[in-house]
């Protein structure tokens, strides 16, 4: 599976620039679709197929018009600060749960596409599902991983199991945090507890985890940020993409860095960089959950609170359910879907090894490559999901501050 990064359209991103179907400014609103959401999350090339398939369901027309964002603060900012005009927003688990928890989306018409119907999604990724969207009433799941650790092979020498890795003391100056304030948080309140979480099965231990998940207590903050400053004054790189690339192509000297699955495996197959350069994956690379806990996130669409064209939201939802179309934007952002069939066709694309991607690679490497994409029932018994912060929110947001 292979994401290309477009260059033009990642300069589009950094500043802030519409992504807009061409001629979308002469459609009257009430026929256009707009959709916020990541940038490179999906082929724009199916937009041209839900609007036919759209006219054919209901013989009207509608055109989609996405905006990108850079950050999944920016939803907050542009529907409850601005009151934004978009019908279809792609956040990630926490902010859909602040969302609906202030009323800031729609409930989504059931009489077009019911998303709890029997067998749509991997049963594992409905029970992330209602961490956040406890009825189930709002939320669309579109794209899953999780967040663990890359590893260098050529570099560390061994195996990396443990949190341990990324801060302990075995690799300072070999190693990078990835900054962001939720992801850098989590892991080094996992690590904190890790006396408490390793040991743990069953119940047990996904309940133990989702705590960590949802603890913003004084004395956690603080721990966490002892972690978090001791890693950064043992000189680590704080970084959101160039790390994967310098890990890539061998250019970086680090060794460990906290990464989500997708850009792992997007760095060990075959890839673009951000000027459009192919390279070939570096299967030097490795990707683990540590053993004592990890995170599991998923990506959904909602309907805003000030969405015009509702009608076609509900049908775009359904669309994008539809196995070849979550398909293909499964291999156009290097992600998987939960989407039952299209995950199903994915997996078996990679364990028959069509391309041919796992040619000559090392001892145990495919079935690794295997568990980042698609986690095992192990694996995601160790993941707690993203959690809004509620009132702990000025406290985290004051330790990031001061790191």
């Amino acid at each position: 599976m292979k994401k290309l990064v477009s260059a033009i359209l990642s300069v589009a991103l950094l500043l802030g620039v519409s992504l807009t179907t061409v001629g979308c400014q002469d459609v009257p609103r009430g026929e256009l679709l707009k959709l916020y959401m990541p940038g490179e999350y999906i082929d724009e090339d199916i937009f041209d197929e839900f609007s036919a398939w759209y006219e054919n369901e209901t013989g009207e027309k509608v055109t989609v018009d996405l905006k990108a964002f850079d950050s999944v603060e920016n939803v907050q900012l542009a529907v409850e600060g601005s009151k934004a005009d978009y019908d279809l927003l792609c956040p990630s688990d926490y902010m859909i749960e602040y969302l609906i928890s202030k009323n800031l989306v729609q409930k989504l018409d059931r009489s077009i596409f019911d998303p709890t119907a029997e067998g749509l999604f991997k049963d594992q990724y409905v029970e992330s599902t209602l961490e956040f969207d406890k009825t189930f009433e709002y939320s669309v799941p579109y794209m899953t991983g999780t967040l663990g650790i890359v590893y260098d092979y050529s570099k560390t020498g061994k195996h990396v199991t443990s949190w341990e890795s990324l801060f302990g003391n075995e690799f300072a100056g070999r190693r990078s945090i990835k900054d962001s304030i939720r992801d850098a948080y989590a892991s080094a309140c996992i690590y904190n507890a890790r006396n408490e979480l390793l040991g743990l099965t069953g119940a047990e231990q996904k309940a133990k985890i989702q705590a960590v998940f949802e603890d913003t207590s004084e004395e956690t903050v603080k721990n966490a940020q002892n972690t978090l400053q001791a890693v950064k004054s043992g000189g680590a790189v704080w970084d959101i993409d160039d790390v994967k690339f310098g890990m890539a192509d061998g250019s970086s000297n680090v060794a460990v860095a906290l990464m989500w699955s997708c850009d792992a495996g997007y760095v060990m197959n075959d890839y673009e960089d951000a000027d459009g350069n192919e390279h070939p994956g570096n299967r030097n690379l490795w990707y683990v959950v540590p053993e004592e806990g990890g995170n599991v996130y998923i990506d959904a669409f909602v309907i805003n609170k000030y969405a015009v064209n509702v009608k076609a939201a509900n049908y775009f939802l359904k669309f994008l359910c539809q196995k070849e179309i979550a398909v293909k934007n499964s291999e156009y952002a290097g992600c998987i879907s939960p989407v039952s069939e299209a995950y199903d066709e994915l997996y078996d694309s990679y364990v028959n090894d069509e391309d041919g991607m796992f040619d000559d690679t090392p001892a145990g490497w495919k079935e690794m490559f295997i568990e980042t994409m698609f986690p095992s029932a192990e694996t995601l018994n160790r993941c707690g999901v993203m959690k809004d912060f509620g009132a702990g929110k000025s406290a985290v947001t004051y330790m990031w501050g001061n790191i």
